[in-house]
């Protein structure tokens, strides 16, 4: 008996050892405890303001990495510009209008809309040079223009143009018209990813009549080149004009607003000087915590300030593939290449169609005057004192240059020129009513037979 008392006492004394350990270890633990829990929200918004400091100085020096990249841009691109010889030339019409013409490499870049008067030389030529310098733009830039522009290379001396739906996907033998049977699954899609071309060997009323579908892909392939360029200017913050399709179609005037205009330089130059944050509109985003207390270090959510060399498709600051960029296009309401193809091609044959009437040489009076006189002497035209032939219409100037309908296969179109309303109209002699055909200063001309 005395034995299980005393191994009991035991046992009670080995608890009692173990609930003073346990008391001192939970004591312990409160005091650790009560330790952590002090000024816990103070030290988490200290170590949250650590954080948002270091992504406040990271953001700061993208920004600034991101100006510097735009600078670098604007400088690349205006010196483009600069070596190709990109240009504006400013004179003054009749009545105290000014005219705008506008060069690269020495070449003018005729509007699309004048065609019809260009020649094929400077036609190519043009739009060569313009394709060049955009697609060496577009690369400064870091931008993906909506239609692929083909430059020349082996076997494709000319530059060519592709239409968006087929940009940037099609192979490379697809810049010939051969069908490739293992590069295509379907004879039919060669017409869709057939590159229209951006130079002609002929003139446009000429070209209209003996290869129409050439002359259908031309005009769609000029269409997709203004577009192109209206989409880069847009893309950079130039807003052209009204964005109608006749604005569209001066494309020297768009390339120099966006790469020559001191306008765009003086914009660009007090933009890039300033800083990332100072010069964007800025939101604030604050913790959700009132206390007062708290470090003031708020993130700065920047939003990119639409100017030249921002946007682009290279890198992730100012990405116009984002929602961002996305929104800023949206404003953008000009038609699309289609309506603007069918616009063109509709003012340029009309304008050969209104093209009927040429005002003939005094070489060629002459030879329209041989054969009266040798009939009808009667019938000669009145003169003057001078010996110059009197007209009995209003002749009108006109400074552009159409071909006419008289032009054989063989032979380069006849211009036709016409003449500012100038105070020219003059009356016959009362004893020469009747004058013979073909002497009135304005005649239409007819075909000529093959042959002669």
């Amino acid at each position: 008996m005395r034995d299980c008392v005393e191994t009991l006492r035991a046992e009670n004394e080995q608890r009692k050892a173990q609930i003073r350990q346990m008391k001192l270890l939970l004591k312990q633990r409160r005091s650790d405890a009560e330790s952590a829990n002090f000024q816990l929200a103070d030290r988490r918004n200290a170590a949250l303001a650590n954080i948002q400091n270091g992504i406040k100085r990271t953001e700061h020096l993208w920004h600034s990495l991101h100006n510097k990249t735009a600078e670098s841009r604007i400088f690349l691109c205006r010196e483009a510009a600069f070596l190709y010889g990109l240009r504006q030339e400013v004179g003054k019409r009749e009545g105290g209008r000014k005219s705008e013409k506008y060069y690269i490499g020495g070449v003018q870049i005729i509007d699309l809309r004048s065609l019809n008067g260009a020649s094929p030389s400077q036609i190519s030529t043009a739009l060569s040079n313009i394709s060049h310098l955009l697609i060496l733009v577009s690369h400064y830039l870091s931008l993906r223009l909506p239609a692929e522009i083909v430059l020349p290379h082996r076997n494709h001396a000319t530059p060519a143009i592709f239409p968006p739906a087929a940009s940037y996907s099609s192979p490379p033998d697809n810049l010939s018209n051969v069908y490739h049977p293992y590069t295509q699954s379907k004879p039919r899609d060669t017409r869709k990813h057939r590159p229209r071309p951006l130079s002609v060997d002929k003139t446009l009323p000429k070209l209209v009549k003996e290869e129409s579908a050439t002359y259908a892909l031309f005009i769609e392939g000029v269409s997709l080149l203004a577009w192109n360029v209206s989409w880069l200017c847009r893309t950079q913050g130039l807003n052209i004009g009204s964005d109608s399709w006749e604005d569209i179609c001066n494309i020297g005037k768009n390339m120099w607003q966006l790469l020559v205009s001191p306008t765009t330089a003086q914009h660009a130059n007090t933009t890039t000087t300033t800083r990332a944050i100072s010069s964007r509109e800025t939101v604030a985003v604050r913790p959700k915590n009132g206390n007062q207390q708290q470090p003031k270090t708020t993130i700065q959510r920047t939003k990119s300030f639409p100017m030249l060399g921002h946007y682009s498709h290279g890198t992730s600051h100012s990405f116009l593939g984002a929602s961002e960029g996305v929104e800023f296009m949206k404003t953008w309401k000009l038609p699309p290449p289609a309506k603007i193809a069918d616009k063109l091609k509709s003012a340029l044959l009309g304008e050969m169609a209104n093209a009927e009437w040429e005002l003939l040489e005094e070489k060629e009076w002459d030879d329209l005057a041989e054969g009266p006189r040798e009939n009808n002497p009667a019938n000669l035209p009145a003169q003057d004192e001078a010996g110059t032939r009197k007209a009995s219409l209003t002749t009108a100037t006109m400074t552009e240059v159409v071909p006419t309908d008289a032009a054989d296969d063989t032979a380069s179109t006849k211009p036709m020129r016409r003449i500012s309303p100038t105070p020219t109209t003059t009356t016959t002699s009362s004893s020469n009513n009747t004058r013979p055909s073909g002497t009135s200063g304005w005649t239409k001309l007819k075909s000529k037979q093959p042959g002669t």
